[in-house]
């Protein structure tokens, strides 16, 4: 059976979602918009979101805000902790340059934070560097996952998460939870089958599904696993009702539609 028309209502799962905070929201989504010359269909504010996700039938969304400087991290987590809910699940913002990003770890997992969001282009790192590695590794031995950007940013020349380094990553710390966001990589799908396919890391599909054929979506989905795909919209650029509705017209059959939407997310952070 194809189409999704079976899919419970009000039970998906957002990975990938940023927002900000009501005074800074207008001016950070517009800078962020003008950089990287694409619109916003939402306003970035907690408000905005809930109401998005009521209208989508979407249950809960991961909180996956970048700290941009290591000064700004403790910040931003404090921030996340007072909107930490049963529907917002919010993932730390940790910088690599932070000197205290190691006793910010311990902090955030203390709090009950289950991962942590990390943006190469943003923080300025490759994902294969060596003090990269020993930050992941310590949000691994952490049982916290890492939500990570994968490929292109359209504000940025250079790819610096690139799939093949994202795959010596994960080849460095076997056991880490990574979520990898734009299908493992944006503008960069190629070279996502041909290192990242098949291998024990998830893929996100937000800002992924109106720039590939449903025909390549569905080939590469089912190449690395349904079961390793969650849904994501990176909202405030894509909205979650539409991003759902493509995912129903792409010729998913109700169980990987039902797997990607919620199965895979909750088993995930149960993990």
């Amino acid at each position: 059976m194809q189409g999704g028309l079976g899919i419970m209502q009000n039970n998906a799962i957002d990975f990938h979602v940023h927002v900000f905070p009501e005074h800074l929201a207008e001016r950070a989504v517009a800078s962020l918009a003008a950089a990287a010359g694409v619109s916003a269909c939402g306003t970035g504010t907690i408000s905005d979101l809930l109401e998005t996700m009521d209208r989508a039938g979407v249950r809960q969304s991961i909180l996956a805000t970048i700290a941009t400087r290591p000064a700004q991290t403790k910040t931003i987590n404090d921030w996340l902790l007072k909107h930490q809910s049963e529907r917002l699940i919010p993932f730390a913002a940790i910088h690599p340059d932070d000197p205290e990003r190691f006793n910010e770890l311990k902090r955030v997992k203390s709090q009950g934070f289950r991962g942590v969001k990390m943006h190469p282009n943003y923080q300025d790192f490759y994902p294969d560097e060596k003090r990269v590695i020993e930050l992941a590794r310590a949000i691994s031995d952490a049982g916290m996952i890492i939500l990570l950007h994968g490929g292109a940013d359209d504000a940025f020349e250079e790819v610096m998460s690139s799939p093949e380094r994202i795959a010596a990553l994960k080849e460095s710390i076997p056991d880490l939870n990574l979520v990898v966001a734009h299908f493992g990589g944006y503008k960069c799908w190629q070279d996502v089958e041909k290192y990242l396919t098949g291998s024990d890391i998830y893929f996100d599909v937000s800002y992924t599904l109106p720039y590939l054929s449903d025909e390549d979506f569905l080939r590469i989905a089912r190449k690395h696993g349904m079961d390793k795909v969650v849904f994501g919209t990176d909202y405030p650029w894509k909205d979650a009702a539409e991003e759902i509705g493509r995912l129903k017209k792409s010729g998913l059959t109700d169980s990987e539609l039902s797997a990607i939407l919620h199965e895979n997310a909750e088993r995930l952070l149960k993990s």
